[in-house]
């Protein structure tokens, strides 16, 4: 057994007791001394709060990620209009980036979204809501519609 002095967490030197080659390297056939098995059973342990800490670093970053794009969403949702565009109604002509619909002179919308088709009773200078892919000329009677678009 040979004496050996090992810096430990705190950059103390302690000295442990350890089989040693005849060249002072570690011993591969003995096992190591308490205080050495001690160092390795906490450098172990260790290791294992490191690996589990950046884990839920991980985790944590993919929850910020996730809530940051939804907040950006939100406010993309949120934000005003940047063009416009007069709408004559039609069965047939598609609609593309609509957020709402300004209404002039109230009556009847039908609107069209992912092939679903509904009918507003709405009244005149009001905004509607809808991200409508069509304004079908079929059962619209309301006029001066104005597509507020992204």
């Amino acid at each position: 057994m040979t004496n050996l002095n090992v810096n430990d967490a705190s950059g103390v030197q302690r000295p442990i007791a350890a089989e040693t080659n005849d060249d002072g390297s570690l011993s591969p056939r003995h096992g190591l001394s308490d205080t050495a098995t001690a160092l390795q059973t906490a450098i172990k342990v260790a290791s294992e709060a490191t690996r589990a800490a950046a884990e839920a670093i991980n985790a944590a970053t993919a929850a910020i990620r996730a809530a940051s794009e939804t907040t950006a969403a939100a406010t993309d949702a949120m934000a005003p209009a940047a063009k416009h565009a007069s709408v004559m109604p039609s069965d047939t002509t598609v609609l593309t980036g609509v957020v709402a619909l300004h209404i002039g002179m109230g009556g009847a919308v039908v609107v069209e979204m992912d092939g679903v088709t509904a009918s507003y009773l709405v009244q005149g200078n009001t905004v509607l809501p809808v991200k409508a892919q069509k304004v079908l000329a079929t059962g619209t009677t309301a006029a001066e519609i104005v597509a507020l678009i992204k």
